[in-house]
């Protein structure tokens, strides 16, 4: 026997407490009727009322107590194996790391602001094979595509700028990157979702694209940071902004959103460009469109199922309060 929800025997607690409540409640109801007269007296005066039915409700209270406890922590015995299959997409999440996103046009960080939204997908687009890839001046795959969405989120809690070592950014090295990841090559079920402000270092985007078109890959693009753009900070040990990115002159860099290039990209493989919003417009949308989309067979996990038995002692508890409820404190007089 094993027990799925085990925290539910703290409510056993609750049982000396009822126990000492109900003698320090009849003491105390005692010593009012004493005030009201002589003991043997009232005594006679109250026969209708059982003495023994009034320690039997309050047993029959806390039996109820009990089995219900025990019926919340589920107990299980007896087991059997289910093959669950996973049907879905296959789907990677490529973040840009490079020190542009550092940026705070969008609150809190470009960096954090991707990172939420590739967070939402996850719990959004759980039943489909998710992966992780990083990418600035060069790309690799942080997580591989799997079903285990908590090791992926381990993987993304990781993710900053600058863990990437070469500096830049390099989009159609991340879209390589994410093609040789995927285990199917010839699916036509894989999605990119990109998320980067689009600034674009070299290569030559357009031609990665369609390449991924003809590879069956579709690729949404997220617009992570303010066409205006923003100065690019540099931070000291303690986090704190102690200057910002300069060029040659001396002047501050400011880094802005390519929309241009990441709405052309997208388009060019079926896909759709959105911009961070404050209503997670992108992250809903996003999701929509890969839901939508048609699975495939991903593969099959062997679970291990436990037979719940809860039923037996909550019926016990029921039992208990209907025969709570039934069982009147007076008994019926004598004729």
């Amino acid at each position: 026997m094993r027990f799925a929800t085990p925290d539910a025997f703290y409510l056993w607690l609750l049982l000396p407490a009822f126990a000492w409540f109900l003698v320090w409640s009849k003491k105390r109801r005692r010593k009012a009727i004493e005030k009201l007269g002589e003991l043997a007296l009232l005594d006679r005066l109250s026969l209708r009322v059982s003495a023994t039915r009034d320690r039997v409700k309050p047993a029959l209270v806390g039996a109820a107590v009990f089995f219900l406890a025990l019926a919340l922590a589920r107990p299980q015995w007896g087991q059997g194996e289910q093959e669950v299959f996973a049907r879905g997409v296959d789907v990677f999440l490529v973040l840009d790391t490079s020190f542009s996103m550092d940026a705070v046009d969008v609150a809190p960080s470009r960096m954090e602001r991707a990172r939420y939204i590739a967070s939402q997908l996850m719990d959004r687009l759980q039943g489909n094979r998710l992966g992780l890839v990083v990418f600035s001046g060069t790309a690799f795959v942080q997580c591989p595509l799997t079903l285990d969405y908590a090791a992926a989120r381990i993987f993304l809690d990781i993710v900053a700028t600058g863990i990437v070592p070469e500096p830049g950014t390099n989009i159609v090295q991340a879209i390589e990157a994410a093609k040789r990841g995927f285990v199917s090559r010839n699916s036509t079920h894989r999605v990119i979702v990109l998320l980067t402000d689009g600034e674009q270092q070299s290569g030559d985007v357009l031609a990665v694209a369609e390449e991924a078109r003809q590879d069956g890959i579709v690729i949404h693009a997220v617009g992570v940071g303010t066409p205006g753009g923003e100065p690019i900070p540099v931070r000291n040990e303690r986090g704190e902004v102690s200057d910002y990115v300069r060029d040659a002159e001396g002047q501050p860099v400011l880094s802005r959103l390519d929309e241009k290039t990441l709405s052309e990209l997208a388009l060019a493989t079926g896909g759709e460009y959105f911009r961070v919003s404050e209503k997670d417009d992108e992250i809903e949308g996003i999701a929509s469109l890969v839901m939508a989309m048609e699975g495939e067979d991903l593969e099959s996990q062997l679970f291990t199922r436990y037979r719940e038995r809860y039923y037996w002692p909550l019926a016990l508890a029921l039992a208990f309060l209907l025969a709570d409820t039934l069982l009147a404190r007076q008994q019926r007089e004598v004729v």
